[in-house]
């Protein structure tokens, strides 16, 4: 029987045999790994098919002293760490969800005055405080990009930030 290191070597060289013998090897081995991290055999199978596509996308890179069950492991968790990660982002609902209560023509009314409300608070900010604002909130720049577009220090642009988000809640808070 040839070692995993004569095996990684091979298909380092391009012998593809030598990745479907690994596979023959250690492929029910790392579905049980995954399937103890997953508690999932369907989506075990996916993530051990993944890591040996990852191997093999790799294998010019792959280094034969290394162990090779333990570099496959280390992908089969990888892999089963970020789908824990994808499934807790978006959990399966179960059937048939209730149809979302609808709000009544009183609470509209309110939404509206309140959108209505920090539509004329944003109007009223002078020019330099709207483009700072739109900057940072819209647009997601960093104050320090903000500072040098807008030729202002750092700081300058953090304290009017400041400022403007306090003058935008009182002003909602006063017509409420």
């Amino acid at each position: 029987m040839t070692e995993d290191r004569e095996l990684v070597a091979l298909l380092k060289a391009g012998n593809e045999d030598a990745l479907e013998q690994l596979i023959m090897r250690w492929r029910s081995r790392a579905e049980t790994y995954a399937v103890s991290i997953l508690h999932d055999t369907q989506t075990a199978e996916d993530a051990v098919q993944e890591a040996f596509s990852r191997i093999y996308a790799a294998r010019a890179s792959l280094d034969e002293d290394r162990s090779f069950p333990a570099y496959l492991y280390t992908i089969v968790k990888r892999i089963c760490i970020d789908e824990l990660r994808k499934q807790r982002r978006f959990p399966e609902l179960p059937g048939d969800l209730p149809d979302p209560p609808v709000d009544s023509a009183e609470t509209e009314y309110i939404r509206g005055l309140e959108r209505l409300n920090r539509i004329h608070l944003l109007a009223n900010l002078d020019e330099t405080d709207r483009k700072l604002l739109l900057a940072f909130s819209l647009e997601g720049k960093p104050t320090k990009q903000i500072a040098r577009d807008m030729n202002l220090s750092d700081g300058q642009v953090r304290v009017r930030l400041h400022r403007i988000r306090r003058k935008l809640k009182k002003g909602m808070n006063d017509d409420a």
